[in-house]
């Protein structure tokens, strides 16, 4: 009888356990990444387009102005995707790019300027670059990416 006593003890005990430790993650509340690119919202700089690890971008930021090279078509700075843009982008189309060399209208980062980096260009024709959730990204902020909106965010 104590034996029988001791097993029940036993599973009661690993069933408890087993509870608590499928409870904990859920309890430690989630980290939000809308596009599943393994960076999480708060510090993502192309919320809407993956660009982490897992893929050749991985957060780049040309301009250094907070908006990732995934989302970011307007290339003159002056915060919105028009014409003037297209210039710049058609300029290089077409255009193979040594690795060592990141261009901003490279916006899948496979160094070469493509229909892929056009369809970028295309969605935000009209709008603003991003979006971008990091508080420091600014489209008119005209830096290199190692003192710009990257090197002060937190």
């Amino acid at each position: 009888m104590a034996y029988q006593t001791q097993i029940v003890a036993f599973r009661v005990a690993l069933s408890l356990a087993l509870a608590v430790s499928f409870a904990s993650p859920a309890l430690a509340g989630s980290i939000q990444d809308a596009d599943s690119d393994l960076v999480p919202d708060a510090f993502d700089n192309c919320s809407i387009g993956a660009n982490g690890p897992n893929e050749g971008s991985n957060q780049s930021d040309c301009d250094g102005d907070g908006y990732g090279n995934a989302c970011d078509a307007d290339y003159d700075q002056d915060g919105i995707v028009t014409a003037a843009d297209f210039g710049w982008f058609l300029g290089a189309f077409g255009f193979v790019f040594p690795p060592a060399i990141l261009d901003c209208r490279d916006h899948d980062e496979d160094n070469t300027i493509t229909a892929a980096d056009f369809g970028v260009f295309l969605s935000q024709f009209g709008g603003p670059p991003g979006p971008s959730n990091l508080t420091c990204a600014d489209p008119l902020l005209i830096v290199p990416p190692d003192i710009g909106c990257n090197a002060q965010n937190p």
